[in-house]
C-alpha cells in the first residue's frame, strides 16, 4: 500500500472477545496498518469494563486521530456504528457478523448467571462443519475474559436502542460480511441490512457461523481488501 495514502483498519472484537478473535486475519494483513483493540477490561487490557454501547464509542474516539476504517465483530460492529456515524476520521465500516440490533434471549442471562458458560452458546456460535481445532482453540479462548465481563456485554448488546437511526442517516460505505451459517444473528439480519442501508455491499461466507472471521478467513479477508481498496481509491480521488 502507498504510506501517503494509508488508512487504518481498526478492528475491535464482539461481546465476551479478546483481539485474539481476529489471529487469522492479522497473519494476512502484511503491508495493511492495523490496529487489534482489546476492550477496555478484556484480553490484556487492565481499564475498568464498560457497560454501554454509547460508553465504548466516548473511549476509542479520541484514539482515532487519521483516517480509519472501523471493522467490528457483532458488539464490536454496534460501537463501530456509532463511530462512523460520529467521527469524521472513520471513513468506512466493515460490519463483520453483526446488525444494528442484537437483542438477547432473557433466558440466556440466566443460563450465564449461574457461573458456566452454557455448551449450546458456545456450539452455536460456529458452523456445524467448524475445523475441531479451531473449537478447541475457540474453548480456551473462553478464559481469557471473565463470565461477569461476558454478561455485561450481552446487556450492553441488549439495550442498544439507535443503530436503525444511526446506519439510516449513515452515507459512508459499508460493508457486511455474514457467515453462511450464522446461527447468533437474527435470520432476515441481511435483508433487514439491505432494506435501510441500499448502498450497503453484501458478503457472504459459506460453512462459516458467527466466527465468519475465523472459520471463512481467506474469503473474508479477500473481502475487506477488496473493501479497503476501494474506499482508499476513493479517498484518492478526491
Amino acid at each position: 500500500m502507498d504510506e501517503k495514502n494509508e488508512i487504518t483498519l481498526l478492528f475491535l472484537p464482539g461481546a465476551g472477545g479478546t483481539a485474539s478473535k481476529w489471529r487469522r486475519v492479522r497473519d494476512l494483513m502484511n503491508g495493511y496498518r492495523c490496529v487489534f483493540a482489546d476492550l477496555p477490561g478484556h484480553g490484556l487490557d487492565a481499564n475498568p469494563v464498560l457497560h454501554s454501547i454509547k460508553d465504548y464509542f466516548a473511549y476509542f474516539k479520541p484514539q482515532i486521530t487519521g483516517q480509519t476504517i472501523v471493522i467490528g465483530h457483532s458488539m464490536g460492529g454496534l460501537i463501530g456504528i456509532e463511530l462512523a456515524v460520529n467521527h469524521p476520521n472513520v471513513l468506512a465500516l466493515v460490519l463483520a457478523a453483526s446488525h444494528y440490533v442484537l437483542p438477547v434471549d432473557s433466558k440466556l442471562f440466566d443460563k450465564l448467571e449461574t457461573g458456566v458458560y452454557p455448551d449450546g452458546l458456545f456450539y452455536a456460535s460456529y458452523s456445524k462443519e467448524v475445523d475441531p481445532d479451531l473449537l478447541e482453540e475457540e474453548r480456551r479462548e473462553l478464559n481469557h475474559v471473565s463470565l461477569e465481563t461476558t454478561i455485561i456485554d450481552y446487556r450492553c448488546c441488549n439495550e442498544y436502542r439507535y443503530g436503525s437511526d444511526s446506519l439510516s442517516h449513515l452515507r459512508k460505505p459499508i460493508l457486511a460480511i455474514y457467515g453462511e451459517d450464522d446461527r447468533m444473528l437474527l435470520a432476515a439480519a441481511r435483508d433487514d441490512l439491505k432494506a435501510l442501508v441500499p448502498h450497503a455491499s453484501i458478503e457472504v461466507v459459506s460453512k462459516a457461523g458467527h466466527y465468519v472471521m475465523l472459520e471463512g478467513t481467506e474469503h473474508f479477508v479477500k473481502a475487506l481488501q477488496r473493501f479497503v481498496r476501494q474506499v482508499s481509491e476513493k479517498e484518492v480521488s478526491r
